[in-house]
């Protein structure tokens, strides 16, 4: 599944100047995103532009699936509830998906779904089933033929006491989106669209669903490095937007802190934070293996 219709540079931002010494350090960090396969590299400084280059055959107009990514609009999903009033953290998710409430399943060490609470699902400490094929794998496909993967997801059996172990899947995002749609009675990316994102001008040339309308919160965004260099500004700006406060002042930092289990995992933020040896292998990318910050020579 492929949108590749273009966004073209709206002129959100300005064009500026690095020096020459920046310039030295932009043009490595794109060199190495190239030989990475990497697509975009952009850098704001106030509101110019001082540096973009565009690689491997990648254009600036040209939308690109921003896969895993799209897992830190979660968190602004579950801000813009809280806000309004609808979701707090610490609830148990069957106050709202309530058929769990008279789940009978009981895990080995004795977890049951009614335990869950919306943190653990956020930071993907549910316990639930990963089901990668079926949940992640189908949902990238043109033809898809799981029809309602918000469904099977709340189906998925648990493996484990919510909130007692940490596992990176596309499960927790899709129990999410149900629980969000429940408690709003609006499709997820919808919600975040009028609250967050409509409001800093950010567009997405298409999103990811399944057959059924659901968005996939998990990997389903497509969108241009400019675009979302302006989700990236709201961020570093605390929330604030052109002198507005889209999101409440302080409020980004609750995506912003691991648990017990993954310190280096907040509300769908990877952290830079010290991990044991068993931590690091969690991580879903090679080259983490042991104890210490995820990435030692990085300061911030």
């Amino acid at each position: 599944m492929t949108f590749d219709e273009p966004l073209f540079d709206d002129g959100t931002f300005v064009r500026g100047a690095a020096s020459d010494e920046e310039l030295a350090r932009f043009e490595a960090a794109a060199a190495f995103s190239e030989q990475e396969q990497g697509r975009a590299v952009m850098v704001l400084r106030g509101d110019e532009v001082i540096f973009e280059d565009y690689e491997n055959e990648h254009g600036a107009e040209e939308p690109t699936e921003i896969y895993s990514g799209t897992k830190s609009f979660m968190c602004p999903i579950a801000l813009l509830a809280i806000e309004g009033g609808l979701l707090d953290l610490d609830e148990p998710v069957s106050d709202t998906i309530t058929e769990w409430r008279t789940d009978t399943e009981v895990t080995a060490d004795g977890g049951r779904k009614s335990d869950m609470r919306v943190t653990d699902v956020m930071h993907f400490t549910s316990g639930m089933k990963d089901d990668f094929w079926r949940l992640t794998w189908d949902g990238l496909k043109e033809h898809q033929r799981v029809d309602d993967k918000y469904a099977v997801a709340i189906d998925e059996p648990l493996t484990s006491k919510p909130g007692s172990t940490f596992e990176y899947n596309g499960t927790h995002p899709l129990v999410f989106g149900e629980l969000i749609k429940r408690k709003t009675g609006q499709d997820p990316v919808q919600y975040l669209r009028d609250g967050v994102l409509d409001p800093i001008g950010m567009r997405f040339a298409g999103w990811n669903r399944d057959p059924s309308g659901n968005s996939m919160l998990a990997y389903g965004a497509w969108t241009t490095a400019n675009e979302w260099l302006k989700y990236g500004a709201l961020v570093r700006d605390d929330g604030q937007w052109d002198g507005e406060q889209v999101l409440p002042a302080g409020a980004f930092d609750t995506c912003l802190h691991g648990t017990e289990q993954q310190p280096a995992y907040g509300l769908n933020w990877w952290l830079n934070a010290e991990v044991t040896a068993e931590q690091a292998k969690l991580v879903p990318a090679p080259g983490f293996k042991d104890a210490g910050r995820l990435l030692p020579n990085v300061t911030a």
